[in-house]
Parts: structure tokens; sequence; C-alpha cells
């Protein structure tokens, strides 16, 4: 199933707290439970959609549409941001998930300066004293924290149901021209990183974050299991965050 916010229409917007959340309130529970899968069981899925909810409604009181951009993206980036936000200020990485998160982003970096390719997953798991099966075991550890911190990565897109790169510093209207140029120095290394992704990893970045399937259909989409293309997201993410020189934040 896709993502449900596309049958709702930019004319009909309301600023009705009751409306709004009945229209929306699908795009919430849509968001909330692709997240809820891929978080700790002590994080709860009503926390979630609260916390979407408020997303919702500081969203709809800051909309221009002046800026060219369609209502039910805007309303989407607000309330999954809401949720990422939510769960960043739960702070609840371990130390063990963060230090292996930074050891697998280094190693897929270090090979692939070394190599001048993406590094094949027996490579990493040797580079890291494992084999393929422990390594592709710290993967599904990982795999909450990537959630989280693809999220760092602004969208690039640049077709009509994007959200424009400006509209993530539209807070902070006093420092646009500067902020401006930074961020589109970023959605250019960000290209550029993507680019040396696997193919497969690629495909798997459009067919999630782009077509917003969820991963079951992504994983039929690949001919893979759901928890290999967990795996597989949680590679990626790494990847591209050494590439960008991301660091993995300490608690």
């Amino acid at each position: 199933m896709g993502n449900p916010y596309s049958v709702y229409s930019d004319t009909s917007i309301s600023l009705n707290p009751e409306k709004l959340l009945e229209e929306h309130l699908p795009l919430i529970r849509y968001h909330a439970s692709q997240l809820i899968r891929r978080v700790p069981k002590s994080i709860e899925l009503d926390d979630l959609i609260d916390s979407g909810v408020l997303g919702l409604l500081e969203g709809a009181s800051r909309f221009d549409d002046s800026k060219g951009i369609q209502f039910k993206t805007f309303i989407s980036f607000r309330v999954r941001g809401a949720m990422i936000d939510y769960l960043r200020a739960f702070d609840w990485f371990p130390r063990s998930m963060r230090d292996a998160s930074k050891g697998l982003q280094q190693a897929l970096y270090a090979l692939q300066q070394r190599y001048g390719r993406p590094a094949e997953e027996v490579e990493v798991a040797a580079y890291l004293g494992l084999d393929l099966k422990a390594y592709r075991d710290r993967l599904d550890q990982v795999k909450s924290i990537s959630v989280v911190y693809f999220s760092d990565l602004p969208s690039i897109d640049n077709d009509d149901d994007s959200l424009d790169l400006i509209e993530t510093i539209a807070d902070n209207p006093e420092d646009v021209p500067e902020r401006q140029m930074a961020l589109v120095e970023f959605a250019d290394n960000l290209a550029q990183a993507i680019a040396k992704l696997p193919m497969r990893e690629k495909v798997l970045l459009s067919l999630y974050y782009h077509e917003e399937l969820n991963m079951k259909e992504v994983a039929l989409v690949l001919d893979l299991t759901e928890s290999r293309v967990s795996q597989l997201h949680s590679q990626m993410v790494l990847r591209l965050r050494g590439l960008l020189n991301l660091e993995i934040p300490d608690a």
C-alpha cells in the first residue's frame, strides 16, 4: 500500500483542527506504522501518532502556497519530521548501538576509498573480522538508528511533488541566502554520494523514499525478504553518511 496522502486534494485545505485531523489521520497512521516496526518496543505507536498530530497542526498553520509546494507533500514532510524529532528527543539509542553504527559506517567508507567502488558485504564483514551472518546481524542491530539519521539528509527531488530545499530553512528566514547556498551545496554532495551507491541500494532508496513503498512492498519488488531489505537499508544509510562525512552523534 502506498502513501495514503495521495488521495487528498490541495483544493480542500482547511485550517479547522477537527477537519484536518479527520482528513489526514490516515497519513499520520501510515507514517507511524512505518516507523514503529523499526524502533525499540519501548516506543508506543500512540506516542508517534500524537507527535504526528502536532506536526500536522503546526504544518497547516505555517503552510504558504506561494512557495509552489503542494500541501499534501508539505504536510507529509511535517508529520514524519515531527515523529523523527520525537524519536531524537527520546534519545533511546544505547551506547552499543551508536558504537556499532560508527564502526559499520567507518568500515564502509574506508573500503569505498580503498577500492574506489562500493564494498561488497563479504568485504566489509572481513574488514570487521566478522562472518557474513554476524555482519548482517549487526546491520539488524542498528536498523533503528538508521531510520532517524537518514532524516538528516534533505530532499534533492526537483519534481512538482518534492519539498523544495529552502523549506527546510523556513523557520530561519534571516539567514536564507547563506543557508540556501549551504543546502544547495549539500544537495549536490548528496546527489554525488547517491550516485556511488550499489544499484540495488539506489533502487531501494527510490522505492522507499521517493515512491514511498513500505518495506514489505520493497521486498516484493526486489524479491527479497523484508528482513533483508531492512539490512540493506541500514547499510545504504551508513554508506551515504560515510560518503557525506556525517558522524553518528554521541549520546
